[in-house]
């Protein structure tokens, strides 16, 4: 199998135990890629396998003693260019398809799933300036840098630049001089911004955030409920790009990967208070209260201004994810189109996308668009 960037492999294995019992046991298996040399570059180049790595054998370990449901397959060992995981196919979990927006009952448990995750952190930091009497906090022990979300990455640049020009040629704003003044005026300042706020914040508590959370990196489970397929478990895979930020920013990314604009937009406060809800419950049940970590007014501040984070991440992923699994395997696994696409010439990708698929252009123009009248189109 191959993964956007890595390869993917499921192992079937057969043990016999001392007492003659024979058990099938079902394994994932990530690795930097074997076929695709610009891919292996890319992951080396950003950290992303050594940081996930670290995150499961050290951080996982910390982060799972509290009582709290599962947030992540079950981490089983790893080597220098492999990690190995219980196989959640196996285990009836499944991704909801990537053309498929969430609905209610899949965004409430992917909100559930991330207060979850989110609660870890700040159970591990309460629990260890409880146990040393003074502040502890995950950000003085560990670095975790930013992977591709830095202002001199290529990858990032590229995205940058290349939803820019997709906006002065292709967007409602391309014959409107004066808009397309100020949106080149403002384009850098504002993705630089997104990038800003979320560096460890002084303001607002921070957790370990995933970062990059998209329709492929969370799983469900489903069960017939009363002869009804329902949701009703979540977990969350692919922890590459896990960094130290407000928590608000990986709740507003979720938002603006996941969700249909209207209905997150007509929702977002109840999604929001949700998702608030669901951390209070998390860190109560190991003593803590959610009013010494976070306000609710805090916490809705904070998503605001986490909105900018949301929809620039959007603008970098959805254009290479929204597309066929053919048309991926056949772009995304050759060395030369992967490396040319992501690293050097994004915006003709993009543009080829919007001018042979509607659906394509439906879905990202209106995320860019979003950039303009929200960043860079007001006073």
């Amino acid at each position: 199998m191959l993964g956007f960037l890595g390869d993917y492999w499921r192992l079937e294995v057969e043990l016999v135990t001392s007492e003659n019992e024979t058990l099938h046991k079902i394994f994932f298996i990530k690795a930097i890629s074997k076929s695709n040399a610009a891919k292996a570059d890319m992951v080396r180049d950003m950290n992303l396998f050594e940081k996930e790595s670290w995150f499961y054998n050290v951080m996982v370990k910390k982060m799972t003693n509290n009582g709290l449901k599962p947030w992540s397959s079950r981490f089983i060992t790893s080597t220098n260019e492999a990690m190995v995981f219980e196989d959640l196919n196996a285990l009836q979990y499944e991704n909801r398809d990537k053309f498929e927006v969430y609905d209610e009952e899949h965004i409430l448990l992917a909100l559930n799933t991330l207060a979850r995750f989110h609660a870890s952190s700040i159970i591990l930091e309460e629990e260890n300036s409880r146990r040393i009497h003074k502040p502890y906090f995950i950000n003085d022990k560990y670095l975790l840098d930013k992977g591709g979300y830095k202002t001199n990455n290529t990858w990032f640049e590229q995205c940058m630049k290349g939803a820019l020009e997709i906006v002065t040629t292709m967007s409602k704003y391309r014959n409107d001089a004066k808009a397309l003044q100020q949106i080149e005026n403002k384009w850098s300042k504002v993705w630089y911004r997104a990038l800003e706020i979320t560096e460890t914040s002084n303001k607002y508590r921070n957790v370990i955030c995933h970062r990059d959370l998209w329709n492929n990196n969370i799983m469900f489970r489903y069960e017939n409920v009363n002869n009804t397929v329902k949701a009703v478990d979540c977990l969350f895979v692919d922890f590459a790009a896990v960094s130290l930020q407000p928590p608000a920013s990986d709740v507003m990314l979720l938002f603006y990967c996941t969700l249909d604009p209207v209905f997150r937009e007509q929702n977002l406060n109840y999604f929001i208070h949700y998702y608030y809800e669901q951390l209070k419950i998390n860190l109560s049940t190991n003593g803590i209260a959610i009013e010494n970590i976070i306000s609710f007014r805090d916490f809705r501040e904070s998503c605001e201004e986490q909105r900018l984070w949301g929809v620039i991440v959007s603008a970098c992923l959805v254009p290479q994810f929204w597309i066929s699994e053919e048309l991926t395997k056949k772009i995304f696994c050759n060395t030369e189109d992967f490396e040319k696409i992501l690293n050097n010439d994004k915006a003709t990708f993009i543009k080829t996308m919007i001018n042979n698929n509607e659906g394509y252009k439906r879905k990202i123009l209106p995320i860019f668009e979003e950039i303009v009248h929200r960043y860079c189109l007001t006073p």
